[in-house]
């Protein structure tokens, strides 16, 4: 929706969680005793775990300890909705979004996993015991939490709020531990996290460094090891929640991004009037997970933005014609059409946003 320009249709997104913000509070310091928010991983529109994963019988189980090991201690989806909202807002500009809806969420979010877990010997969080996404069940500092702190902290920084809340973001991000690696073969790779076990699912929670975070991706340092990682994961397919399309075009990787994005726009669920419908894959029908993939994989094979930095056609195929508009950061539009791997038609608005425009080579 972002790089369509749909950010209406985004909001009420947002409002849905700011809406169970004060509950959201309410349930961390009923459980935990402490300050900030966490968001289940299943969650109903008005604040709660839904009855399953929670578990309805509550005998001799201690509060927020849920009968749902799969999301037991899978909160990172606050980081990646704060993610989500720098993103709108570096696009929109929406001082009253930030001010009312983005600084809330960020705040309540970021606390949440700055009290949540004890600093270790070197006073840096130890995020344990944790868990890597709905796949490692035991984990210490994993993947998708470290590294979506060290997305949006930085961000958030630099945001026009008052210094002691500044501060108190930059001595968060100080206290982080390491991107956990692995190392093997003498190569050096992404890794789940720095410790992990019990494997119950089948994601590649290292992977989220690439995508939804961005900390690894093309045009950023020690892209080698993100690579690394991507041709030793675990699970490689396309199809309904699996991100592997969107990694393979932020990975510049051309060839895997143009098999996934083909793949899943050919799929179609056969008793289903609309094509649209695709499904049900892992979940249900009609299946948004599998559309947005696809989606956002086929924009980010087009154009990707970083800072003021906007890249066209880093993962584009030399034999994909194309015409184009897409939305990015800072109000600005890019349209154009291309024609046999080359660039026949490039508009810019604002117009002063054309020399922050970077033209990749179709492959």
């Amino acid at each position: 929706m972002l790089a369509a320009g749909d950010y209406d249709m985004m909001r009420p997104l947002f409002a849905m969680y700011l809406d169970a913000l004060p509950l959201r509070r309410h349930a961390t310091q009923a459980y935990y005793g402490h300050d900030g928010a966490f968001y289940p991983e299943t969650m109903y529109f008005w604040g709660t775990y839904t009855d399953a994963n929670y578990g309805r019988d509550r005998r001799n189980k201690p509060d927020g300890l849920t009968d749902n090991g799969y999301i037991r201690r899978y909160w990172q989806g606050g980081i990646e909705l704060v993610m989500m909202m720098l993103d709108y807002y570096d696009h929109t500009g929406d001082a009253a979004f930030r001010e009312e809806t983005l600084l809330p969420l960020a705040v309540a979010v970021t606390t949440f996993f700055n009290e949540h877990w004890p600093r270790n010997a070197e006073g840096k969080i130890q995020f344990h015991p944790a868990q890597a996404l709905e796949t490692w069940w035991d984990a210490t500092n994993p993947m998708p939490e470290v590294a979506g702190l060290r997305a949006i902290l930085p961000r958030l920084v630099e945001l026009p709020v008052d210094e002691r809340q500044k501060a108190a973001w930059r001595d968060m991000l100080g206290d982080l531990p390491p991107v956990p690696f692995g190392e093997a073969d003498g190569k050096r790779f992404l890794a789940a996290a720095e410790r992990f076990a019990s494997r119950h699912n089948s994601e590649n929670p290292e992977l989220y460094a690439v995508f939804p975070y961005r900390v690894y991706a093309l045009g950023k340092p020690d892209l080698d090891v993100a690579l690394e990682a991507w041709r030793r994961r675990a699970v490689k397919r396309t199809g309904g929640w699996s991100q592997d399309a969107i990694q393979a075009a932020l990975l510049g990787l051309t060839a895997e991004a143009r098999g996934f994005v083909a793949a899943n726009f050919a799929n179609h669920h056969r008793g289903s009037r609309f094509p649209a419908f695709w499904g049900p894959n892992f979940d249900w029908i009609p299946d948004q997970d599998h559309g947005s993939v696809a989606m956002i994989a086929l924009q980010s094979m087009l154009l990707q933005s970083e800072g003021r930095r906007i890249t066209l056609l880093p993962a584009w195929p030399a034999d994909w014609n194309v015409d184009f508009k897409l939305h990015a950061p800072q109000g600005t539009t890019v349209e154009g059409s291309v024609r046999a791997g080359k660039v026949e038609r490039l508009e810019v608005t604002p117009a002063a946003r054309r020399g922050d425009v970077v033209v990749g080579e179709p492959q």
